[in-house]
């Protein structure tokens, strides 16, 4: 295992700084803008743009990849998203910034891929777990450490965004002097959406509503935290906080799901994320920043139980397929949350944020109630591993669940 991640820590350093950079623009466009003077409608439409690109990427990076190389796509993807976090401090333009979103997306999903794909390539079956593990929880610590770095500069002024980019710009260093073998091949998405709703209808749900909460989450909750009168240093902590409790409560939650029905572990933490969105409601904005801690705790993780859930049921399937199409479900809940969440908080205020988390937690919750009673419970056949849906289908294939699906056949 030692020799693995050793092998890996030029990949797994890449990743962790590129993540701090991604980390950082995720908390920072939103606030920004919302200093710009933008409704909270356009600022969900910008969220919403990052996931489109996420979704369009999917299908154009491989294509890329095969034809260029992995090293060479990476490099052109860090150059192209340091020039759009760069672009963004030239002009306050809407749709300027809405096609870089766009862009963003894509060139995102794509450094995710290359680097799954890599790392898949390079492990052995017998420590692929941990080295996902190993990964995920670089992913959501540095996504954390980015939303701290707030904290270094003037949201006003454009250090931020400059600091943004020269984070994924440094990333590509330790990648492209990397003496580990490229991959021969990269995943490309394809996926039926009948077959995922057929194998899984619980897990399709909570695909989901995972979607529909975390993009919310990401686009406007720095949106929130400002409407609602909290400092910068408090916003990036309430940001940090929230992926910090996903982080602390994934394993020990699937590890808890691989001794009960799974579903049951989803509905028992959506509805207590629920009375944590109720307890925003009406407790002090200050307790807000830890509150979040335990939302996030209970939302971040319910993309991984659906995918394990999903791999339990999936005895005649492929699992990369109905892997990648709960990604792709996912990414479109995260297309329409913060459109949704935007329009209620422009209406009604910045309340809306948690109201609408509220409702969408208690409509997942009620659905999943209906798929336990209407259908027995499906026994455990893998072993829960990490997962984020913040991440790209690449990691389908470093998962060893697609290891176990492929040798059903």
């Amino acid at each position: 295992m030692i020799k693995s991640i050793v092998r890996l820590s030029s990949l797994l350093i890449g990743v962790a700084i590129l993540l701090t950079g991604h980390g950082l623009q995720l908390a920072y466009l939103p606030l920004r803008s919302q200093l710009n003077g933008w409704s909270s409608i356009q600022i969900g439409y910008l969220s919403s743009g990052y996931f489109v690109g996420f979704l369009l990427g999917c299908f154009l990076v491989p294509a890329l990849v095969t034809r260029i190389g992995h090293i060479r796509c990476f490099a052109t993807l860090t150059a192209s998203l340091t020039a759009v976090l760069l672009a963004l401090s030239l002009s306050d333009i809407f749709m300027f910034w809405f096609l870089l979103r766009v862009i963003s997306g894509i060139t995102i999903v794509g450094l995710y891929l290359i680097i799954e794909s890599w790392l898949n390539e390079q492990v052995t079956n017998d420590f692929r777990g941990r080295v996902l593990s190993a990964y995920t929880a670089i992913v959501l610590s540095g996504l954390a450490l980015g939303q701290l770095l707030l904290n270094v500069a003037d949201p006003t002024g454009d250090r931020l965004f400059i600091l943004a980019a020269m984070l994924v710009v440094l990333a590509a260093i330790p990648v492209c002097v990397t003496r580990s073998e490229q991959p021969t091949r990269i995943p490309g998405a394809s996926f039926s959406p009948t077959l995922v709703i057929n194998t899984s209808r619980a897990a399709t749900s909570g695909s989901l509503t995972g979607g529909l909460i975390l993009g919310s989450y990401y686009g406007l909750g720095p949106v929130y935290g400002l409407q609602s009168g909290m400092s910068v240093g408090a916003i990036s902590a309430m940001m940090a906080l929230g992926i910090g409790g996903g982080a602390v409560t994934q394993v020990p939650l699937g590890r808890l799901s691989d001794r009960l029905d799974r579903r049951v572990v989803i509905l028992g933490i959506m509805l207590v994320g629920a009375v944590t969105c109720a307890f925003a409601l009406l407790l002090p904005q200050s307790t807000v920043p830890f509150i979040m801690f335990i939302f996030g705790g209970c939302v971040m993780p319910i993309y991984a139980l659906s995918l394990a859930h999903a791999s339990d049921a999936s005895e005649n399937s492929n699992f990369l397929e109905i892997g990648t199409g709960l990604l792709l479900i996912n990414a479109v809940g995260s297309i329409l949350g913060p459109i949704l969440t935007a329009w209620l908080m422009s209406s009604y205020g910045a309340g809306m944020f948690f109201a609408v988390q509220l409702c969408v937690l208690l409509a997942g919750a009620a659905l999943m109630f209906f798929f336990i009673k209407t259908r027995g419970r499906q026994e455990v056949s893998t072993t829960f591993k990490p997962a984020t849906s913040a991440s790209a289908q690449g990691a389908l294939e470093l998962d060893p669940r697609t290891e176990i699906s492929e040798n059903r056949f």
